[in-house]
């Protein structure tokens, strides 16, 4: 169980989008977790999560609780040849999942900041990726 508040964030941010049902299903790289699990192979496609908190922003004099902001990646990683209709879909589901969202984890009250947003497919050899960003900011619960 999460006890920190970076940790309620990420916990909180993992659970909504673990409620959004892709058809066909997407696996998720989680992060700090190796993706795929040893001897499997990596399948496409699938959702890989980055968390980047920002610097916490002191918006009150003293001790009182401060805001927690950063930014929560969903990046749709999809075969290369496949075209880009179908990961732009994938995109524009979570930006929609997450869009005006308000979420909680314990005593965190988790906000997403601005609309998500995808940004311009990126092409590797084997495979196209697109990053959707996620905003959030949140106070950290009074102690």
């Amino acid at each position: 169980m999460a006890t920190s508040t970076d940790a309620m964030i990420l916990a909180a941010l993992i659970e909504r989008l673990e409620t959004l049902v892709f058809a066909p299903p997407l696996p998720i790289a989680y992060p700090g977790i190796d993706f795929p699990l040893a001897g499997e192979m990596k399948s496409k496609p699938y959702v890989a999560l980055a968390f980047l908190p920002n610097q916490t922003r002191q918006i009150t004099i003293g001790d009182d609780p401060q805001q927690k902001r950063g930014i929560f990646q969903a990046t749709v990683v999809w075969a290369r040849g496949q075209g880009l209709v179908k990961p732009l879909d994938a995109a524009g589901r979570i930006i929609g999942h997450f869009n005006n969202q308000v979420l909680w984890a314990g005593d965190v009250r988790v906000t997403i900041a601005a609309e998500p947003w995808a940004a311009a497919p990126l092409q590797d050899d084997d495979r196209v990726r697109v990053p959707v960003t996620i905003p959030y900011f949140a106070l950290e619960p009074e102690v």
